[in-house]
């Protein structure tokens, strides 16, 4: 398990600067965003039993990701689904030797919502176990998040992630809209 977590450090710090390289961000918000000190790392293994009826039950309710960046591996057995606006729900067929990226809560606000989140949960299957192991990254607790210096008109309050995470445990889904300027 450490190895694996390791391995995800490394490739969630590899995509972050990927990532924030987009947005041309200052040297200070690199660091903030790839900080491995205090930062926080979080390796969840989730088990979901074949279930003879899958429309009965669910998985893992509908929701976003509260850090910046996950990285899901689904073990090959399908079972996460994206909900697409004017669609509804839509399978994610899990490929080999590949990794769901998802952008976090706190990416999205830093982003100025120029990396959209996407809500998201995982279904049981009629057949198969599923496991899945998620890896989540994000900055400090205690350091702050608000938008790029780099937007003129940011559209996110600025607040303590700890704040925002305390704001996500009471509001879940409506806690982007609540930080809104």
């Amino acid at each position: 398990m450490d190895a694996y977590q390791n391995q995800m450090k490394v490739l969630s710090h590899n995509l972050l600067l990927i990532i924030l390289d987009t947005l041309d961000v200052t040297q200070e918000e690199l660091n903030w965003a790839i900080s491995t000190h205090d930062a926080q790392v979080v390796l969840q293994l989730n088990s979901y039993p074949s279930c003879p009826n899958p429309s009965q039950a669910i998985g893992l309710a509908p929701h976003t990701d509260s850090l910046l960046l996950t990285l899901l591996n689904q073990s090959g057995v399908s079972g996460l689904e994206i909900f697409v606006e004017g669609l509804g729900w839509s399978q994610v067929q899990p490929i080999e030797d590949a990794f769901v990226v998802n952008v976090g809560d706190l990416l999205h606000i830093f982003s100025n919502a120029k990396f959209p989140v996407l809500t998201h949960r995982a279904m049981v299957n009629q057949s198969k176990h599923r496991i899945s192991v998620a890896y989540f990254h994000g900055p400090p607790v205690e350091s702050k998040v608000a938008p790029s210096s780099k937007f003129q008109k940011p559209c996110f309050k600025s607040l303590t992630v700890k704040e925002y995470l305390i704001l996500k445990a009471k509001q879940f889904s409506n806690a982007l809209s609540l930080i809104r300027k």
